[in-house]
């Protein structure tokens, strides 16, 4: 069986996971570090973002863990819900992180009974709030602009309608024809109460499957699956480059004002 990832893909990915850790550490750090003037801007970064950080990154490792990307064999169905578990943990947290950060700027500078709730956030139509930002932020949030309305639909969908899920499996094109004749032999043994042939043309069928490692939600509301590995990876990366972003954001207001 082939790998659904190249070699190239896979060692840039692995590389990648090994940063995931200490980048989640320095971030942790600086914002610790920093020095908030109100309590519940520094409560939304030490509680909210931080700890979400946190999460995130150990859910990522845990999903790489659960299902390497090297995976070709169809996995247990108990690990198949381990890693969806955890992929969905992370969602719900990149979702979070984007959120916290929207609220410790509205708290620490001050804006919380000025800015309805409604248009606290950072994507182009929370207009009111993008105005308090600099030009360069907004620059860069637009270039995420699509990123977000992902992560919004992912995270509304787990959340609300059809939870996020790994398929068991897939089967190939030039294997169609005969997946379905042994799908239609299936439930002729089911109808004639043959359990045992049921079993034997399930597991004939079953040799058919290859294992994609793809997250989807519902197949009536996306275009279509996406690979989760490098969709985790990409995530946490966005978080870490805006965390880091809005960081400087909050020391150029506080220098700003301390002058």
């Amino acid at each position: 069986m082939k790998c659904y990832f190249d070699r190239k893909h896979l060692a840039q990915m692995r590389e990648t996971l090994q940063v995931v850790r200490p980048k989640t550490d320095n971030l942790l750090l600086k914002y610790v570090a920093h020095q908030f003037v109100d309590s519940r801007a520094k409560e939304y970064a030490h509680h909210g973002f931080a700890r979400r950080i946190q999460t995130l990154a150990r859910c990522i490792e845990n999903a790489f863990r659960i299902v390497p990307p090297g995976t070709v064999k169809i996995p247990s169905k108990n690990r198949l819900h381990d890693a969806q578990i955890n992929i969905q943990a992370a969602i719900g947290n990149t979702y979070g992180c984007v959120d916290n950060l929207a609220w410790v700027w509205v708290h620490e500078r001050g804006l919380a009974n000025s800015i309805d709730r409604q248009q606290v956030g950072l994507r182009k139509h929370h207009k009111k709030m993008r105005e308090t930002l600099s030009a360069e932020l907004r620059e860069y949030l637009d270039t995420l602009e699509s990123w977000f309305g992902y992560l919004v639909d992912y995270r509304d969908a787990f959340a609300h309608r059809i939870p996020l899920y790994i398929p068991p499996g897939g089967v190939r094109p030039k294997d169609h024809e005969r997946a379905k004749e042994l799908e239609d032999r299936k439930t002729a043994a089911l109808n004639a109460l043959n359990p045992y042939e049921y079993e034997r043309l399930d597991a004939e069928q079953m040799k058919l499957f290859v294992f994609q490692p793809l997250i989807c939600h519902s197949f009536n509301e996306m275009p279509a699956p996406m690979a989760f590995h490098p969709q985790l990876i990409a995530d946490f990366l966005t978080v870490e480059a805006l965390g880091l972003k809005m960081l400087g954001e909050l020391a150029a207001a506080t220098a700003a004002h301390s002058h």
